[in-house]
This record gives C-alpha cells, sequence and structure tokens, in this order.
C-alpha cells in the first residue's frame, strides 16, 4: 500500500507538501489522523481549505471517484463496491438518525387533551 501511495504521489506532486492530513485505520479497528503544515501563512491558510473541502463533500467526492479508477486500473472492482456500499449505508444510517432525532413536535400538548 505504501508503495502505491509513494507512486501516486510522486505523479501528482513535483514539489514539497505544505500541509497534509493523514487518515489511517490500524488492525484495531479504530481510525486515528495526524496533520502536518510548514509556517507558511500559505500552508495555513490550504489546511483550512481542504478542512472546508472535506466538510462539505466535495473533496470527499474526489477522493471516491479517483479511487474507482484506480480500482478500476487494479481490476479491483469488487473492493470498490464493497467501500463504496459501506460507506453509502453508513451515511444514509446517520441520516436516518438524524431525522429521528430532530426535535419535532408531533402534537401540541394543548391539542393532547381534546383526545
Amino acid at each position: 500500500m505504501k508503495e502505491q501511495f509513494s507512486k501516486e504521489e510522486d505523479r501528482l506532486s513535483d514539489g514539497k507538501p505544505i500541509c497534509q492530513i493523514l487518515v489511517y485505520t490500524e488492525e484495531d479497528g479504530n481510525i486515528y489522523f495526524s496533520c502536518d503544515w510548514d509556517s507558511s501563512e500559505d500552508a495555513v491558510t490550504s489546511l483550512g481549505a481542504m478542512l472546508y473541502r472535506l466538510s462539505e463533500g466535495e473533496l470527499i467526492d474526489e477522493i471516491i471517484d479517483n479511487l474507482k479508477s484506480q480500482c478500476v486500473l487494479e481490476e479491483r472492482e469488487e473492493d470498490y463496491d464493497k467501500i463504496y456500499n459501506l460507506f453509502n449505508n453508513l451515511k444514509s444510517l446517520k441520516e436516518s438518525v438524524d431525522d429521528l432525532s430532530e426535535d419535532k413536535v408531533v402534537m401540541n400538548p394543548t391539542d393532547a387533551t381534546n383526545f
């Protein structure tokens, strides 16, 4: 995996990254991350922009598109399908939980006396 990442990184970037976010999972199943940026104003701004693009889903969509292309090239479409299905199922589950947990007044309490 590291070898593939290194090759991909070399192809995409000619320079030294000024900021980065590394997200990884260890064998225990927990998700970890680390952030790094240099002391320039551009690096601070870029990290903020990166976080924004992640939060809005824009960067996630790009990552998923690239993941699909990589899986096709490596003949690992089945892996992509599993990853993408799990991703969508987890998003749907969260949306369902959010919808159920919203504070909605089903009936005005003063109307309950009319029953």
